[in-house]
């Protein structure tokens, strides 16, 4: 287990047991689905102060923990994070259930996978910030899946077209504000690939990518998501 204030390494076993946890909630969901459906009201208020509490621990901790040697400024604090955009779409889902934020959150979602799956500059199980990282990938992970069984929610073929502006718009915010304040949102500073790569390639690649990204979770949501909708209702 990783010593408090380090990074975990991947597949260590602090990383195990934030695999686990999200394996058994994700279990608990998908086996209680028409439950979740007729406490839905309940469960979506329970999330919603979750995901404000999580903001409030991650903000907490980078001040009172990591203290000013961390320089949270600017650089880092803004909510240009994609793990931070996660939260911000799935509060306004929850509050709102609208289609085209629930698509976006869907979509944006899926890179939390590859973060959840390689982990980089993650805190343990004993870390408040790990303990942040862990509620936020687990909501992030989730919603999408929570949108279909409890209101009825779908991805559409072309949806991930419909989302793909918005995901280089917010690619596009993040490097103006990387060049502004020296920070390193969607990593696009400091590159967990291809360090040595220029932007003028790596950013194109990146999008390349994510649009592949999009489509596949396109086709995956469609896949599942009628199996879930009909074990809703049951």
């Amino acid at each position: 287990m990783a010593e408090f204030g380090e990074y975990i390494p991947i597949f260590g076993i602090d990383h195990l047991i934030y695999i686990l946890g999200l394996i058994a909630i994700a279990l608990t969901l998908f086996m209680n689905k028409t439950h979740v459906r007729v406490h839905r009201r309940g469960i979506t208020a329970a999330v919603i102060l979750l995901i404000i509490g999580q903001q409030i621990l991650m903000y907490s901790a980078y001040y009172f923990v990591l203290g000013d040697g961390f320089g949270f400024d600017a650089s880092n604090a803004l909510p240009l994070h994609i793990s931070r955009i996660n939260s911000i779409l799935g509060l306004l889902f929850l509050l709102t259930k609208n289609d085209k934020i629930f698509r976006a959150l869907a979509m944006f979602g899926l890179f939390a996978w590859l973060s959840f799956l390689y982990p980089s500059h993650v805190y343990g199980v004993t870390h408040p910030i790990g303990i942040s990282f862990f509620i936020n990938h687990v909501v992030t992970l989730l919603l999408p899946f929570y949108g279909i069984i409890a209101y009825g929610q779908k991805i559409k073929t072309g949806d991930s077209l419909k989302v793909f502006p918005w995901f280089v718009l917010y690619v596009a915010a993040a490097y103006v504000a990387n060049m502004l304040t020296g920070g390193n949102y969607f990593y696009l500073r400091d590159k967990p690939v291809f360090e040595g790569m220029g932007d003028v390639f790596y950013i194109p690649l990146s999008l390349v990518f994510a649009l592949v990204l999009f489509k596949a979770g396109e086709w995956f949501y469609r896949k599942l998501g009628p199996g879930l909708r009909r074990g809703s209702h049951g």
